[in-house]
């Protein structure tokens, strides 16, 4: 059973995968978010990859709890893909902290500025997903 995490951002989505064991998070590249189509042609080829049962996904609430736009768009991508895939298990995760966690990783990575903000958000799914694993 392989398990995948997404941190879900405007422009970019963050992926993570579990070993085959779901013990370990690891990072996979980044899906752009828009068009739609791209993005859910990108995410049906790694549920039919991995043979994916569990998708999680990263829900920014609020350090006081609020739940803003960030969160509503995050609820409404929920529901297209519970209707896309029936049969998938999908899983919410407080994501609080996991984009600065990341930020602090690569800040002092040898990448561009737009290849850092992509490794952020996969950093920042591995961290959700392993979050999720831990529990």
């Amino acid at each position: 059973m392989r398990i995948l995490a997404l941190d879900v951002g405007t422009v970019r989505v963050g992926v993570a995968i579990s070993d085959p064991l779901g013990l370990t998070a690891q990072p996979l590249p980044t899906i752009q978010r828009k068009p739609d189509r791209a993005f859910f042609e990108g995410l049906a080829a790694l549920i039919d990859e991995y043979e994916i049962t569990v998708l999680v996904l990263g829900l920014p609430i609020g350090l006081s709890g609020q739940r803003g736009d960030s969160f509503q768009r995050v609820e409404a991508l929920r529901g297209e893909l519970a209707q896309r895939w029936p049969s998938l298990v999908i899983e919410r995760v407080d994501e609080r902290f996991t984009s600065s966690m990341a930020q602090e990783v690569t800040k002092n990575a040898p990448r561009k500025r737009k290849q850092k903000k992509g490794l952020t958000d996969q950093i920042a799914a591995q961290l959700i997903l392993q979050d999720y694993l831990d529990r």
